[in-house]
């Protein structure tokens, strides 16, 4: 019994310690326990876009650095920060080996230990479908969760406005999707028609793309020509779910993650519930 107390102690304690170093942003990282992943396809071209960065040339401004692997059967977009984040990711390649509880524990970027779901969820997309795999932060991967829609999603409209960046000759093309208004620029000497996250469907790969009121912003930093394995995790016990409910977790998770950890506000040592936090997600609606 006695044994028992303390560790509640014990674990009040340090939820309040990480609630009061809590910035927006920065919710305790996830320990997803995956134990062995399987190659699913062979990427042929890697896309690495900055999502969010303060600065282009600084990846340490970078909320993330996404990658956007494109096979002949899959295409998957995931953290590179993420991947990179357990020492023995590089022999997944060559077969299913134990990652260990170290996975996905340190990352690059802005807040390095800090969950979010643009940087811990993986998106897969097959045969005009698009899975996406939300990895939940902290004690709550018992939540952990997946749905699919159909992709693309956006529907464009093409402008004349041409302009070069990043050495590549892009168009202009706009939409309204799920609550945004957004901007995109897109190159046809590309013919891959995705971009990063959840965007595609233009003819040419997304070079930028970023919302109206610049909350939300990605910028291509790299492509590559490669043979890299496409690897999945073992998502077998993720409960399938609809996108609402998803966003809808996600959305309270970062508005107040000790409430949705809990299931009731959580009070402080000094008997204080701890604050909501405001949060805009990407999608609106």
């Amino acid at each position: 019994m006695k044994k028992r107390i303390l560790m509640i102690v014990c674990m009040t304690l340090a939820v309040a310690y990480c609630y009061a170093q809590w910035k927006q942003g920065d919710v305790p990282p996830a320990n997803t326990r995956q134990t062995k992943a399987t190659v699913i396809d062979t990427a042929q071209v890697t896309v690495y876009y900055a999502f969010n960065a303060d600065d282009i040339k600084d990846e340490n401004t970078y909320i993330d650095l996404g990658w956007l692997l494109v096979g002949k059967h899959y295409t998957k977009y995931a953290s590179y920060f993420m991947a990179h984040s357990d020492s023995t990711y590089g022999e997944i390649g060559k077969k299913n080996v134990p990652t260990g509880t170290a996975l996905r524990q340190k990352n690059g970027g802005k807040f390095p230990t800090a969950w979010s779901e643009y940087q811990y969820d993986e998106l897969f997309i097959k045969d005009g479908k698009l899975t996406e795999y939300a990895i939940l932060p902290f004690a709550m991967g018992r939540y952990n969760c997946q749905y699919t829609e159909a992709y693309p999603m956006q529907q464009w409209t093409l402008l004349d406005e041409q302009q070069t960046i990043h050495g590549y000759r892009c168009q202009k093309a706009t939409c309204h999707w799920r609550g945004r208004d957004y901007v995109a620029w897109f190159t046809a000497d590309i013919p891959i028609r995705k971009g990063p996250w959840k965007f595609g469907g233009l003819p040419g790969l997304i070079v930028k793309i970023s919302d109206a009121k610049k909350e939300y912003n990605f910028e291509l930093v790299k492509l590559e020509r490669t043979k890299r394995p496409i690897v999945q995790y073992d998502f077998h016990t993720f409960k399938t779910v609809k996108r609402e409910y998803m966003l809808k977790l996600q959305k309270k998770i970062n508005i107040n993650w000790i409430t949705v950890l809990y299931g009731t506000p959580a009070a402080g040592l000094d008997g204080h519930t701890f604050p909501d936090h405001p949060y805009s997600p990407m999608e609106l609606e």
